[in-house]
């Protein structure tokens, strides 16, 4: 079967499996060839795949894993992938990390330029007649 991995910067991995197994918050559930569709809501958890005995592992956060016609697409907010589930969780917390750092500086920048939007008003009497 196929699987691909789409995130909201686009479409992420891409690959041929044998089966995978997905753990979210209800339990794990195994996904074979030839299975029934099904839609699953992962709101934090993994994705075990399985290939020649090869495993990989998908870390996902508020992700829809759909099975279909022997495709399973994953929708994901976030996902980082590894050899094993222990990379992936700490490419996961390191890309989670980073995303947090530059949001906390995207908002003190916001703020400092409020900031002087709010001086420069003030200083140059606007709105007042």
């Amino acid at each position: 079967m196929k699987f691909k991995v789409l995130t909201q910067q686009g479409q992420t991995y891409q690959d041929e499996i044998e089966y995978v197994v997905v753990k979210n918050q209800e339990g794990e559930l195994a996904i074979l060839e030839d299975h029934i569709p099904i839609i699953l809501h992962v709101l934090e958890g993994y994705l075990k795949f399985v290939q020649d005995k090869n495993e990989s592992f998908l870390v996902v956060e508020q992700a829809v894993v759909e099975f279909k016609d022997n495709l399973l697409t994953v929708l994901a907010l976030e996902a980082q992938i590894g050899k094993t589930l222990q990379n992936a969780r700490e490419a996961f917390d390191k890309m989670k990390k980073e995303k947090l750092e530059l949001t906390k500086k995207e908002n003190i920048d916001f703020s400092k330029q409020e900031r002087e939007l709010k001086e420069n008003i003030t200083k140059s009497k606007a709105g007042q007649l």
